[in-house]
């Protein structure tokens, strides 16, 4: 899997990652929103949240391939590891897992201004693909086309 992390925000000690499969495009060309990932930086530990939208999940060996040896436990580890290794932080992590639906996801604000002005990439080997820029409005449009909803 071509793992892509945005960063969404970003304050002293905390984050929010947007996390995409590069591997998996939408009708856009656009990589697959897979989840998000809040993580708060203390001083000997990661604690947060990783959220992997339920139907990537449900259908991750039909994605990657019935034959593949690799788990979700193996994306989970792959996604950490992205996070904190290239930091230097501590090795030591406690990350919540959840698997909500992606077509009950909303994102509810106030700001006045476009949206996404502030993201950035989170790995710099990989801002060398703006293939991403630009995103849809609805992430979710490639997994509510697989579950037939509107």
């Amino acid at each position: 899997m071509n793992l892509k992390l945005k960063r969404v925000v970003r304050t002293p000690h905390s984050e929010e990652i947007a996390i995409f499969d590069g591997d998996t495009r939408d009708e856009n060309n656009q990589a697959v929103n897979i989840g998000k990932l809040e993580v708060h930086f203390l001083d000997d530990q990661i604690v947060g949240t990783l959220l992997l939208w339920q139907e990537f999940a449900q259908g991750y060996k039909a994605i990657h391939g019935a034959g593949s040896e690799e788990t979700i436990d193996d994306l989970i580890d792959a996604i950490l590891t992205e996070v904190a290794e290239p930091l230097g932080l501590p090795a030591e992590y406690g990350i919540e897992v959840y698997y909500p639906s992606v077509t009950n996801q909303l994102f509810i604000s106030n700001y006045s201004g476009d949206e996404g002005e502030d993201e950035e990439e989170y790995d710099d080997e990989e801002s060398a693909d703006d293939s991403d820029e630009g995103a849809p409005e609805k992430d979710d449009d490639y997994y509510r086309k697989l579950l037939n909803r509107p």
